[in-house]
Formats: structure tokens, sequence, C-alpha cells
């Protein structure tokens, strides 16, 4: 049944079963810039659901860390760390394979399998017998919740073709999900009152409601979307397409894509400033974010005294901050936008787009972490570290947000890889910094920590100022940036 005779048309005999696309214009209803709002908006909510699940996920040992240890019986503080630092492996490698495969294979597929292995590896999570295999479930499900992350750039930047309103969709899910990220461990340090297993519960509830809002996800890349028209299509009048053939072919070339498409995201690392630069402070500012994780407890129940539980409610003043940046940069692209509309001069240069926020952000995230490491004592009260955390994730998402616009625009079809480079870099760090907490803080203490960490904050101020002088220079002769499709050919 799946062996029809030879198609003899000239599609098959010359390229092959799959090969070649049909062309959607940008006028053709198909294309998904064409849309709906209403499409848009389901698009954008069930992918940043999807990574919100993902990124709260990744915070939830920085409240269900002290029962599932105690549980265990782990007392070595860095063995304690393990199911974070697993996790955030997972989103190291994810993204690696599944960014550029979605340029491939397209973004759905791509999202419902990874849906699934997060689903599965957590559902691990809560059944785990022995602490070794929660250690491993754990990087499943950071492998699976590493895809939402590095792709939903790329399907912000396929369905929004004004800049402006891309730029706010991409604030409002990295506001989204910091949210997330920041109130997880006071959430989930309440949930493990009823016992450890009990937040691996919830999240896998919310993965499954989350999930099935993908089943309903249509496919947004254009040149899958092309792809799957011309397979439907090809040979209707002769009935010639032979599906056994086709799947040999497509499995034949997909190993050679997947090589091809993985060194792309250490090729724009390697090659590109822009992105070298942009992922690492995005990668030091994520690191200490996850590196507080293991701080605030530290400070407020060793130091203050508070129990597990209600230490967690020191998060809630990042959460306040992380709330406050979006009206701010809705405020400042407002601004932009009219000050276009006047014809100022200075809003043609792409960098004034989105950097000056990250200019604002940079200095108020190290003038917070200085206040942060001199007031964490008991002669303060503990109010005072504790609202550190309204400026410094005030400035944390301002940082972010400018960064992964900025990616995105720079690099417009290469911006899923562009994403998926800083996406491992800064979770490289987040896997790394975070090792070193209990040795830093026993040995040189929370003032000279946080310090140290502060001056590095300082000397990575100047980046968007350098990107606003000469990003523009760096843009015109980066192949990326500037020929998308001459590059696209080269890769491939």
């Amino acid at each position: 049944m799946f062996h029809k005779k030879q198609c003899q048309c000239p599609d098959h005999q010359l390229h092959g079963p799959g090969l070649q696309a049909i062309d959607i214009p940008r006028t053709d209803p198909r294309h998904p810039y064409n849309f709906s709002k209403a499409k848009k908006c389901f698009i954008a909510i069930i992918a940043a659901l999807v990574m919100l699940n993902s990124t709260v996920s990744a915070g939830l040992p920085g409240g269900a860390s002290p029962y599932y240890s105690s549980s265990f019986g782990v007392t070595n503080p860095f063995i304690r760390l393990l199911p974070s630092t697993t996790y955030l492996t997972g989103y190291i490698v994810g993204p690696l394979f599944f960014s550029p495969l979605s340029e491939h294979l397209g973004r759905r597929p791509v999202l419902i399998t990874t849906a699934t292995l997060f689903l599965v590896a957590t559902i691990g999570c809560a059944f785990s017998p022995t602490y070794a295999c929660l250690v491993c479930m754990r990087f499943l499900a950071g492998v699976g919740g590493a895809a939402p992350i590095s792709i939903i750039g790329g399907i912000y930047a396929d369905i929004f073709d004004d800049v402006r309103v891309r730029g706010q969709a991409t604030a409002a899910y990295t506001v989204f999900t910091t949210i997330g990220t920041v109130l997880s461990p006071t959430i989930f340090g309440y949930i493990g009152l009823f016992g450890w297993r009990w937040c691996f519960y919830v999240s896998t509830m919310c993965a499954s409601v989350f999930g099935l809002g993908l089943l309903f996800l249509p496919e947004t890349h254009l040149d899958s979307i092309k792809r799957h028209e011309s397979n439907r299509n090809r040979c209707l009048s002769c009935n010639g397409i032979i599906p056994a053939q086709k799947s040999a072919f497509l499995w034949r070339n997909l190993l050679r894509q997947l090589c091809v498409s993985t060194g792309r995201p250490l090729r724009l690392i390697c090659s590109e400033a822009i992105v070298l630069l942009s992922s690492l402070y995005c990668a030091l500012v994520f690191a200490i974010l996850f590196l507080l994780f293991a701080g605030y407890p530290y400070i407020f129940h060793d130091i203050y005294g508070f129990s597990y539980a209600t230490a967690g409610l020191a998060f809630l003043p990042m959460g306040v901050g992380t709330a406050l940046s979006l009206p701010f940069y809705l405020l400042y692209d407002h601004y932009h936008w009219t000050e276009t509309q006047k014809g100022k001069t200075w809003t043609q240069i792409e960098e004034y787009r989105r950097l000056p926020l990250a200019c604002i952000g940079g200095p108020i995230f190290a003038a917070s972490l200085f206040w942060l490491a001199w007031t964490s004592s008991k002669s303060f009260h503990w109010i005072i570290p504790m609202m550190s955390g309204l400026p410094l994730a005030f400035s944390l998402n301002l940082i972010l947000i400018a960064s992964f616009n900025y990616l995105t625009d720079a690099y417009g079809a290469f911006a899923a890889s562009a994403l998926a480079a800083a996406s491992c870099s800064r979770s490289i760090c987040g896997v790394l910094l975070p090792m070193a907490t209990s040795a830093m803080y026993t040995h040189i203490g929370i003032g000279w920590s946080m310090s140290i960490l502060g001056a590095v904050s300082v000397l990575s101020v100047p980046i968007p100022f350098v990107f606003i002088k000469y990003g523009p220079l760096i843009r015109r002769r980066s192949p990326f940036c500037t020929n998308p499709v001459v590059e696209s050919i080269k890769l491939y």
C-alpha cells in the first residue's frame, strides 16, 4: 500500500521527493505575517505559557531543595545543587539541536516533541525512588524545557513583521517568564510543606495543560509551510508521491542537516561580536539570578533565622521589580515611536530602538548587587537587603529585553540560532557559578561574594554603549545580518 507506481513528473525526476517548495508571497493569506490578530495572539500566548512552565521548573529547586535533600539524606552542598545544575545543563544541550532543527523541520513538531519529553521527565521526577534518578530526570526535563526558550524568539519573528509589535511581544514574554522564575522558590517552598513530590505533581499538571495548547498551534516557520504545501499539492495530476521513498529521502538527509544546523549557534557565537557579547552579558545576569536562588536561603534562613518557606518570600520584591520593567519598556517604546514620527534622526539608528534599556539597566543592576552585599547582616533590618531585589530584577529584565530584541532584530531569519547561542551561554554560567555558592559564602562571606559579582557587572556596563556606537558597522559586515539568503546557501 505504500509503494505506488514511480512518479515520472519532472519535479521528482530532477529533485527527488519533497525538495521543491511552492512560493508563498507576502500577500498570501497562508503567510504567517497575514495571520489574523486573534491567531497571532493565540500563538504568542501558548508559546509564552510553555516557556513559563519551563522557567518555573528551573527555579523549583530554590524552594523544594531543603525538602527532597532531607528526604534522601543529602547533606553535601554540592550534591544538593545537582537537580538545579543538571536541569540547566539540559538548557545547554537542547538549544544546540532544537533551535536549528526548528528552522529545518518547523517550530510545531519540535515544540510538541520536546514538550512531551518535558512532561514524561517531570513525571519521572515526581516518582523518583532515588536521588540519582531524580537528578537524571531533571536533566531530561531540562533538555525538553530548553526548546521553547530558544524557539520562541523565532516564532515571534515568524508572525510579527512590525518590529515594534514584535518588541512588545518579546518584552511581555521575557517579563512573564522571569516572574515565574523568581517567584517559583516562593511557590514551591510552600507546596513542599505537603511533601517534595507535590512540587513535581504541580509542575506535571501545568505541563499537561499548557502542552495541550501546542496541539492546536499552527506552523509559523515560512519555509516549513512552503514544504508542507508543496508536499500536499505535488503530483496531484499523476498521483505519483511515494510515501516510502519520500520518507527514506528525508531521513537520509536529516543527519546531514542536523550536523550542519547544530554548528550554526556555535558559528554565530564564535564569529559574531553582537552574539558573543550579548550572550556573555545575558549569561552573567542569568547566572547571578540562579546564584541568588541558593544565596537567599543562606541570607534569610542562616542570618535572619527565617524558615525555608518564609525565606522564599524574599523573592517577592524581585517579582515586583520584574513586573515594573514591562511598563517601563512600553513607555520607552512609545517615546521612541513618538520621536520617530517627529522625524528625529537618532531614531533611524536601529540600536536606539532597543539598547538604551540595557544602558539604563546595567548600572542599576551592579548597584543592586552592592546594596545586597553590604546590607546582608544582622546590623540591618531584613527588609533592607530584601528590597534590593526590586531594582535588581527590574534592571535584569531591562538587560534581557534589550538583548533578546536586539538579537532578534539583527539576525532575522537566524534569530532562533542567535537566541540558542545566548541560551547556551547563560545556561553554562547558570550551571557553573552556583556551584561556587557554598565556598564563596563560607570563605569570603556574603559581602565580598556579591561585591565581586558587582564588580564584574560594572565591567559589563559598556557593552550596550559599544553596540550603539559600532553596531551599525558590525551589522553591515556580518553575512548573517546583511544577506541571510546568501548565508543560507553557504550553510546548506
